[in-house]
């Protein structure tokens, strides 16, 4: 959720970016432990842009 409303504050005007963020945003928070995504900006971008490369970089 905390995806969606980010993205809905960066690309208001663009429903489909925001969509690709927050589900982006989504899978990596699978990879961090307790309740808060702790990814940033730029590695939730990467994601979307197709770096699936099956590693997370910190």
């Amino acid at each position: 959720m905390a995806g969606l409303i980010f993205g809905l504050q960066k690309a208001p005007v663009d429903p489909q970016e925001t969509i690709e963020f927050a589900a982006a945003a989504a899978a990596l928070k699978h990879y961090i432990k307790g309740d808060f995504n702790l990814s940033a900006e730029d590695e939730v971008r990467s994601l979307m842009a197709g770096n699936t490369g099956g590693r997370v970089s910190r």
